[in-house]
């Protein structure tokens, strides 16, 4: 009987193992045909034979009266231990549970003495499985030596770079196809290369890197990547702003900006609608959308930031300047809004892409008229200590009041003489 199996070598009286970890190999038992005794009957011989990459000629052990220990408590794990007097040295097996089990079964009867199909191998004349070589799927660099002068390996899923002051990161990555995980976190990349958006990633990591020095984010824009992207991690990267790309990637689950430098949230966030937890600690933020009421979100990270009112005298300057510029919505304004309030289907080839983009990302009033670029009726009001309901988890610094930003349609809105009603406003 043979198996295919991982097998490390320990040697009981030195400690020491023959390989440092457990390697690929064959283990294979049965009989080997003796010299024949004095009455012309050949003996049989029960002997155990390991094949490695380092001893591919095998390396053969007796049975019978040699055997010191077999331990068998993790073999349901695909686990054992087989120990023989001579040489002194415990085979530490790792293999398939139901395998591994029936080569046991096999061990126990030949010490038994019974006769078993398993056991009529002809030991002396057996080799090693073949075993077809695996394809590598992951790979792990944390030290410059340890980068690849031969280039990556095409069947790549996973690849982790951190922490060895990359400043630029490899064309050749944007062609591993198979890729899913990427982890190039701790380097020093101003810039991700535009192909970077043809590779289909579930996840991301980009922390600890200076994509804020250029703010280059055209690579969100790759359809591939934007279909497939369900992490991104872009903490601890000197972000001066909310990259606008970042709102089309529908399939986002977890979003991480921590430790940047942002100090608003774009209301178009309300497109993410996969987004399940956001975090945006330790970051400038003076208030919050209101849009993220729109979503599903689980976990709402926002310690660490100082949320503030208005400059009130400034921010009546400019509601009484808005007011008196107030001039009628144009025509595609009032078609994207009777689009999004009569819920509407629409597709590229049935509305223009500008018309699009607004329905899809600018703001809403609470009455659910769309607004457009703060036009002249439209009144940015700041709601102190909101209710998000459809959060589940928010974590905030308790000694600070968090804002969120309203968008009013106008003063003679339903919307906003119930919400002045409810919280307290910091514009009349």
């Amino acid at each position: 009987m043979k198996i295919l199996c991982e097998v490390q070598v320990l040697n009981r009286t030195t400690q020491a193992n023959r390989t440092p970890r457990p390697v690929k190999s064959t283990l294979a038992i049965g009989y080997k045909q003796s010299a024949r005794d004095s009455n012309g009957n050949s003996k049989k011989e029960l002997e155990m034979v390991l094949f490695t990459p380092q001893a591919k000629a095998g390396t053969r052990y007796k049975v019978l009266d040699n055997i010191h220990c077999v331990h068998t408590k993790f073999v349901l794990d695909g686990k054992a231990t087989i120990g023989f007097k001579q040489p002194a040295e415990n085979l530490l097996i790792k293999c398939d549970p139901i395998q591994l089990k029936g080569f046991l079964q096999t061990l126990k009867l030949g010490m038994e003495g019974k006769d078993a199909i398993n056991l009529r191998l002809n030991i002396a004349n057996t080799t090693a499985i073949p075993q077809k070589s695996q394809p590598q799927l992951r790979m792990t660099i944390n030290k410059r030596s340890e980068y690849p002068i031969k280039g990556f390996p095409r069947t790549l899923k996973s690849l982790t770079i951190k922490n060895i002051q990359l400043v630029k990161l490899s064309f050749e990555i944007c062609t591993l196809r198979n890729l899913t995980t990427l982890d190039i976190s701790g380097n020093k990349l101003t810039q991700i290369p535009k192909e970077f958006g043809r590779l289909s990633l579930t996840t991301l990591h980009l922390s600890n890197n200076a994509l804020g020095e250029l703010n280059d984010w055209c690579w969100l824009r790759g359809s591939n990547l934007r279909a497939s992207l369900c992490e991104l991690d872009l903490s601890d990267n000197g972000l001066k702003y909310f990259p606008p790309d970042l709102v089309k990637l529908d399939r986002l689950v977890t979003l991480n900006l921590n430790h940047n430098n942002l100090n608003y949230l774009p209301f178009a966030i309300r497109r993410l609608q996969k987004l399940r937890s956001l975090h945006v600690s330790s970051n400038k933020l003076e208030s919050l959308p209101a849009s993220i009421e729109d979503l599903h979100i689980e976990l709402l990270d926002v310690w660490g930031n100082c949320f503030k009112g208005f400059n009130m005298e400034a921010a009546r300057k400019q509601a009484k300047r808005s007011t008196d510029r107030y001039t009628p919505a144009p025509l595609w304004l009032q078609a994207a809004r009777t689009v999004a309030s009569q819920k509407l289907p629409y597709s590229e080839s049935t509305l223009p892409a500008i018309l699009i983009e607004l329905i899809s990302e600018a703001p809403t009033c609470l009455c659910g008229k769309l607004c457009y670029a703060m036009e002249a009726r439209d009144l940015l009001k700041r709601v102190m200590q909101p209710k998000f309901t459809n959060i589940k988890n928010l974590t905030y610094s308790r000694e600070h009041q968090i804002y969120a930003d309203v968008i009013i349609c106008g003063s003679n809105c339903a919307a906003y003489q119930q919400l002045k009603s409810l919280f307290t406003l910091l514009i009349p």
